[in-house]
C-alpha cells in the first residue's frame, strides 16, 4: 500500500515538474533597455533580436521611421531613424511591438531633448557691413554646448566672446555685438554659425544653423551692349539631326566680353559638358551655339541687373532665373528646335550652387526643354566646376535623370512620392535611375545587376535616393549624379545613349546596342577627386533637386 502511494506520488511530482518549466521566448532581444536616439533629425539606431518563427513590427511614432517592417525566422536587425528634430525641449517616447508565433515584446524607444535655436535664420548684411547682437535659446550648460563657425567667417565677421552661461534649464545667452565690414570683393560672402553639442564619441551634432550673407560690391556696370544677342557655333553635328545646346552666361558686364573671358567661359563650358561617358564619344551628334548676353551689373539680385535676373538661393543649391528671358535668347539662334533644346546659363560668381529646370507642356508631348544653371564654381579649370555642370546639365537636363542622394531634410518617400516617380517612369521615361522597387529582378536595371559585363560596377538596390532617405533606391553607392564624384553608372549611361539615338536619330535603341556601345566607351576612371565646399565644418549642406515647370 505504502509502495503504492509513493508510485502516485512521484508521478504526480513529475508533472508538476514538467509543467512548471519555463517556456522558451520566441523573441529574444538583444538590445537591452531604451533604445535612444539623438535629437536632431536623421539620426539612427538599431534593435536587435533573434525570432523563432516569421515577425512583423509596429511603432506609432510621426517623429520616426524605421525598416524592416516585418521578416524572417532567424537573427534580425531594425533600423530606426528619426524624421524631424525634437524642438519640444523634453524626451520624445514611442513603443515598438515585434510580434511572432502569437507572441509579442516591446521596446521603448526615446529621442532626447537637447535643443538649441537662433533667434533668427540668417542675416542678409549689405555690401558696407552691419553690427549687431547674437542671440539664441538653448537647454544645454556651457560646458555641452558649442558655438561652431564654417571656414573662413572669422575672416570677415569679428565676435566677442559668448555666453552668459547657467545651469541646464531654458535660458537665453547672448554675445557682444557682431562687427562685418565693407565687402569690396564682387562676389557675395556667406557662413554660418552653427549651435552644436557632442555624441558620445565626442563627434559634433549640429542643433541650429544661423546663416550669413553679405552683398557683393556694385561699382561695375556696363555701358556697350554692341554684342549682345550675338551667336557663335562651337560644336557642328557631324552625326544625325544634330542636337541642340545654346550656351550663354549671366552676370557679365561689357569688360568681360570685350576681354575675351565671356568666351574663354563658354568653351571651357563646351568642354565639361562632353568630358564624361558616354556624352563625351557621341559629341559628334550634337550642335553647340553660344549667345552673348551682356549684364548690365554684375550682382545676383534679381530684377535687371543681369540678363536673365538670375539669384542664387541663401538655404540651397537652387538658383531663380527669369526663363521667359532664357528662352528669348535660345530663339536668337536661327531656326532652332527649341522645345528639343537645352538652354545652359553659367553665373559669373563662384558660388557653390547648381540647379536644372525640367520642363513640360500640357499641349506638346515630347516637349523636351531645359535650362540648367551653374556658376563658375571656384575657378574655370576647377573639378567642382567641371562635376557640378556635368550633374546639372548632361545628368538633370538633357537625360532626365534624377538625384541619387539625400537630403538632410528628407526621410522616407511618402505612398504620394512613390506614385510622382512611377508616373514620371511611364509617362516620360525620366528619373530611369532611381525606383522604389528592392527586389533585383524587377527593379529597373535588373538586366545590369545580372549581366557579367558590369560586375566590377557593383550595380545593385542601394538604398536612397531621389533626395529620400528610405524607400527608393539608387543602382550603385556613388556616381555623377549622388556626390559627382565619380563617374554616371551603367543604368544612367544608357539614359544619355538613348537620349542622343532618339534625339539624333530617331532611334530607340536595344539593351544590346547599348552594351555593344558601351563596352567601347566605358570610363577609364571610377572616382575623381572629391569635391571641396566654400565651408570647412561639415554644416548643413541643401543641395536642390530639379525643378519641373509646365509650361
Amino acid at each position: 500500500m505504502t509502495s503504492r502511494f509513493l508510485q502516485i506520488a512521484c508521478g504526480v511530482a513529475v508533472l508538476l515538474l514538467v509543467g512548471c518549466e519555463k517556456e522558451e521566448d520566441t523573441i529574444s532581444l538583444s538590445t537591452p533597455g531604451t533604445a535612444e536616439l539623438y535629437s536632431i533629425v536623421n539620426q539612427t539606431n538599431e534593435i536587435k533580436f533573434r525570432s523563432d518563427e516569421a515577425w512583423t513590427a509596429t511603432c506609432k511614432a510621426n517623429w520616426l521611421t524605421f525598416s524592416p517592417k516585418s521578416g524572417k525566422a532567424g537573427e534580425n536587425v531594425i533600423t530606426l531613424a528619426t524624421t524631424s528634430t525634437n524642438r519640444t525641449q523634453k524626451p520624445r517616447t514611442a513603443v515598438m511591438t515585434i510580434e511572432a508565433g502569437g507572441k509579442s515584446k516591446t521596446v521603448n524607444i526615446k529621442q532626447r531633448d537637447e535643443y538649441a535655436c537662433f533667434d533668427i535664420d540668417e542675416w542678409l548684411i549689405d555690401e558696407g557691413g552691419e553690427s549687431r547682437a547674437l542671440s539664441f535659446h538653448a537647454n544645454l550648460d556651457e560646458k555641452n554646448l558649442f558655438v561652431l563657425s564654417t571656414k573662413g567667417l572669422e575672416e570677415w565677421v569679428k565676435m566677442q566672446p559668448i555666453y552668459n552661461a547657467r545651469s541646464r534649464a531654458e535660458y537665453k545667452y547672448s554675445t557682444k555685438t557682431l562687427y562685418v565690414g565693407r565687402n569690396d570683393t564682387p562676389y557675395p560672402r556667406e557662413g554660418a554659425f552653427i549651435l552644436a553639442m557632442k555624441d558620445d564619441k565626442g563627434n559634433y551634432l549640429g542643433l541650429d544653423t544661423l546663416w550669413l550673407y553679405q552683398k557683393p560690391y556694385s561699382g561695375s556696370m556696363s555701358a556697350d551692349f554692341s554684342q549682345d544677342g550675338k551667336v557663335k557655333l562651337l560644336n557642328e553635328a557631324k552625326e544625325g539631326k544634330g542636337i541642340p545646346f545654346v550656351l550663354m552666361g549671366d552676370g557679365f558686364i561689357d569688360k568681360d566680353i570685350n576681354s575675351g573671358y565671356y568666351d574663354e567661359v563658354m568653351n571651357q563650358a563646351m568642354e565639361n559638358l562632353f568630358s564624361e561617358e558616354p556624352i563625351k564619344s557621341l559629341r559628334d551628334y550634337f550642335n553647340v551655339w553660344q549667345v552673348t548676353a551682356v549684364s548690365r551689373r554684375n550682382q545676383f539680385n534679381g530684377g535687371n541687373d543681369t540678363a536673365f535676373g538670375t539669384v542664387p538661393s541663401h538655404q540651397t543649391t537652387g538658383i531663380d532665373v527669369n526663363a521667359t528671358a532664357v528662352m528669348n535668347y535660345v530663339k536668337k539662334v536661327e531656326n532652332i528646335d527649341s522645345i528639343h533644346a537645352l538652354a545652359v546659363v553659367i553665373l559669373n560668381t563662384n558660388q557653390h550652387k547648381g540647379v536644372t529646370y525640367m520642363m513640360r507642356s500640357n499641349k506638346q508631348t515630347d516637349y523636351d526643354y531645359a535650362i540648367a544653371l551653374c556658376p563658375v564654381i571656384e575657378n574655370l579649370k576647377s573639378e567642382t566646376f567641371r562635376q557640378v555642370l556635368t550633374h546639372e546639365a548632361i545628368g538633370h537636363g538633357f537625360a532626365k535623370l534624377a538625384d541619387e542622394y539625400v537630403r538632410s531634410t528628407e526621410g522616407s518617400a511618402t505612398e504620394e512620392d512613390i506614385k510622382e516617380l512611377k508616373e514620371m517612369h511611364e509617362k516620360w521615361a525620366w528619373f530611369m535611375n532611381v525606383d522604389s522597387e528592392q527586389d533585383s529582378t524587377k527593379v529597373l536595371w535588373s538586366r545590369f545587376i545580372f549581366d557579367s559585363e558590369y560586375a566590377n560596377e557593383k550595380i545593385g538596390t542601394y538604398e536612397g535616393g531621389y533626395t529620400f532617405f528610405k524607400g527608393v533606391y539608387r543602382p550603385t553607392e556613388n556616381s555623377m549624379m549622388n556626390q559627382d564624384d565619380a563617374p554616371f553608372n551603367a543604368p544612367s549611361r544608357r539614359a544619355i545613349y538613348n537620349k542622343v539615338m532618339e534625339l539624333g536619330l530617331d532611334k530607340q535603341p536595344s539593351y544590346e546596342e547599348f552594351v555593344e556601345f558601351d563596352r567601347q566607351h566605358k570610363p577609364t576612371k571610377w572616382s575623381y577627386k572629391i569635391r571641396t565646399r566654400q565651408i570647412g565644418w561639415d554644416a548643413p549642406w541643401y543641395p536642390a533637386p530639379p525643378r519641373i515647370i509646365w509650361q
